[in-house]
Parts: C-alpha cells; structure tokens; sequence
C-alpha cells in the first residue's frame, strides 16, 4: 500500500561539512583510518605496542590491487585501504587463528576453510581482541566527537534545520552511528522502551517501531550507535529468554557506554561457516549482513525493505554505495515504483567542468550502476552528460530525462539550502 512518506537513508558524508572544534577529528574515511592505525597498547604487557593495524595496512598497500577504475584521473594508481578493510582483517585473524594454533575443539567454532590456508603476517592471536576493543572504541570517540558538539555551534544550524524541515512523514535509515537527527528533530520512534525494571537503558520492541501509532518519523540505526550496548542487569539472566546474547540495547549517553565497554569482555557470535565475528554497538568491516542478525539491527533492516516497498519517494544522502545489501534494496525503487519513483541523490561530485562528457569514471561503480538504472540509460557516462544537460543554473541541482532523478552534487551543506526544492521534486 503507498503512503505519503519519504525514505531518508542517511551516509557518513552528511556530517563532513559540519564546523568542528580544532581538537576534534573529521569523521571523514581518510582520518578515521589515519587514526585506527596508530600503536595500540599491549594491557598483557604494558611497556610494549602493538602495532598489527599499520602492519596490515601496509601489507595490503603492497599487494592490494591498485584502484585503476579511472582512466582519466592522473599519477600511479594506489590501493584504496581503509578502515573497514583493516578490521576485516582483524576479525578474519582472529577467528582462524585458533585453528592455525590448532587450538580450537569445538566444531561450531571451526571455520571450514580455515585448515587450507595460512597467515603470511606474524601476530599474537592473544592480543587480537584487545585491538578490537580499542579500535572500536577510537571510531566511536571520533564519532562522539561531533555528536557531541552538534548542537553547540550555530555556524551548524543548516543542518539540524534540514531534519527538523523533513521530519514529518519521513523514515530515516542512518548509517552513521551518531544520534544527530534525534537531537536535531527531538519526537521520534525508534522502538525502543522503558522495560518497567530498572532505568539505566532502554530495549527494543519492534512492534513499537513498526506500528507507529501516532505517525512520527522513525530513526533506524542499521550499522548501530555509539549510545548502544549489551545489557547490564544486575541479574544477567533477567531476560534470557527474551533476548539473544549479542542483541543491543539504549543507553543514555555515550559516556555510560564506554565506562560500561571499557574493560569488558564476552564471547563472540559466529557465522554459519563457523567464523567468529566482533559483536559490538556499532558495525564496521566487511562482514556487514553477517551483523545485521541481532536486535535492533534485524528489525531495522527489515523496516528498510518495508518503506522500501510502501514509498515512492527516497531520498539518499551521503552515501558512497559500499553496501551491497542497500544498493540491492535501493535498486529496487524501479521495480517497485516504475515511473512514480522519485530519487533525490545527495553527494559531492568533483567532477572537473571539461570531463564531465566522461564524468562517470569520476564516480563509484556501485553508484554508476544505481544512476543508469534509476535513469533508464545503459551508458555509464550517458547518465552524466544527461543530468548536466538538465542542470539548474541556481542551485546546480542535476534533472534525468525521465523525471524520476534530482541529484544535487554540491555536498549536504549546499544542498540543506535547496529544501523546498527537494520538496517540489519529491512531490511532483
């Protein structure tokens, strides 16, 4: 059944162009991973580092094919490594390395393909999962870092008036893990509620979320948040037939996450092929849909497929197309929707003025393969030069010749300034 609502699926790219303080990190890819690759303490032996993240790092810079996708862009090509890569290996380390040490006895634990292959980097599997932890952690104080400050500075008044502009009638499917738009718009549903035992967090009901009885806009961490965590109850196994293990739960404030994180330890959940894996607020690496299988992050996903289905009207906003299972979801608003879709794509183009006759070298092939389906244009460049075709002299706002594609390529803070445009767009 259509509704009147609009889909929001909301990238890291919104907050990059927030004003920061100097101390605080840019949540941007390049300086999260800068951050994470720094020595990490070894808490077995305190006088030591360690320093297995750069040495992955730079092992995959040696042997990681270069990204030669853009012919037009010049200089050697380099890998493209980057945080995400970096845990996946940490995780994949980890759950074989008891294996290779022929330590582990439990057939549910064994990865099958683990006895075929071996390390070709030295490591300590005993520090493993402290590097985890404070790898984690670090991501997260980035994060905190601008969550933090959000609402202090008012050179960022554009972006929580974006929110507070669209928040009636709207889904948002945040993968970033701040809370942001919940400080920006204040009365959501997101699911979660007191439990009438105690009030240190909340927990999450999905009949909540997805009834919605009095219509607000709904917020929905898909790859987690940094208020998130395990349960503390006094009694652990308060709700042991409710919940799983590894499902998560609101708290407060961040503050009271990292205290509760700092120092902890529980066992691991583990994939069908037997992979252990790094259960934690907020998800990260390349193992993504393996992750998703835990409270909120599988009802969340779910009422992305629903709204997905329900509503014509999407708009994406800051994401670079890395997630295969969106894109699979997002590629289907033309199936679903045929000519009444209306996309509004958010991004940051830097698509030099004479190349844009082949501008979509410039952009991901993900996204490339996104544009021309939306478009119904088969030609990767077809779609640039169709949309520059139609650009509007004012906003620079981007027109396919269908009618069903609004892309604005200036970033989130320009295109904050072109609400009521969006609106028309969305509602023609």
């Amino acid at each position: 059944m259509e509704n009147n609502r609009t889909t929001f699926l909301i990238g890291a790219g919104t907050p990059l162009d927030l004003v920061l303080p100097q101390d605080v990190i840019k949540p941007a890819t390049a300086e999260i991973t800068n951050d994470v690759r720094r020595a990490y303490t070894d808490y077995l032996t305190p006088d030591n580092t360690i320093t297995i993240v750069d040495d992955i790092y730079n092992w995959l810079m040696e042997n990681y094919p270069p990204d030669r996708s853009n012919p037009y862009v010049g200089g050697t090509p380099t890998p493209y490594i980057h945080f995400e890569h970096l845990f996946h290996v940490l995780e994949m380390l980890d759950a074989y390395s008891w294996v290779w040490s022929r330590n582990s006895k439990n057939p549910n634990l064994y990865p099958v393909f683990a006895p075929f292959t071996k390390p070709n980097i030295g490591f300590d599997p005993n520090t493993l999962r402290s590097v985890m932890d404070q790898f984690i952690l670090r991501i997260m104080d980035i994060v905190n870092g601008y969550d933090s400050n959000i609402m202090k500075e008012q050179a960022n008044e554009w972006y929580w008036r974006f929110y507070q502009q669209f928040a009636e009638n709207s889904d948002f499917f945040v993968l970033n893990y701040d809370t942001t738009i919940e400080k920006s718009i204040e009365n959501y549903e997101d699911g979660f509620e007191p439990d009438e035992i105690q009030d240190a967090f909340l927990r999450f009901n999905p009949k909540k979320l997805f009834e919605n009885p009095n219509g607000l806009p709904t917020i929905n961490h898909l790859h987690g948040c940094i208020n998130y965590y395990f349960q503390s109850y006094k009694d652990l196994n308060k709700d042991i037939y409710t919940f799983l293990f590894h499902d998560l739960y609101k708290y407060p404030d961040y503050a009271t996450v990292k205290g509760l994180m700092t120092g902890r330890g529980q066992s691991q959940p583990c994939t069908q092929s037997g992979e252990t894996y790094y259960s934690s607020p907020i998800v990260t690496g390349l193992r993504k849909t393996d992750k998703l299988n835990c409270v909120p992050f599988d009802f969340y996903h779910a009422n992305m497929t629903n709204c997905i289905i329900r509503n014509h009207k999407l708009v994406i906003a800051g994401y670079s197309f890395g997630d295969l299972y969106c894109n699979n979801l997002l590629e289907r608003m033309n199936f679903l929707h045929g000519d009444l879709k209306r996309i509004v794509l958010i991004d940051f183009w830097n698509i030099p003025q004479g190349d844009r006759m082949h501008g979509g070298y410039w952009l991901s092939q993900n996204q490339g393969k996104f544009l021309c389906r939306i478009t119904d244009c088969g030609d990767f460049n077809g779609v640039i030069r169709q949309l520059y075709k139609k650009e509007n002299s004012q906003t620079g706002a981007l027109y396919s010749d269908n009618g069903c594609l609004m892309v604005l390529p200036k970033g989130f803070k320009h295109a904050a300034a072109c609400c009521d445009e969006i609106l028309a767009f969305l509602n023609s």
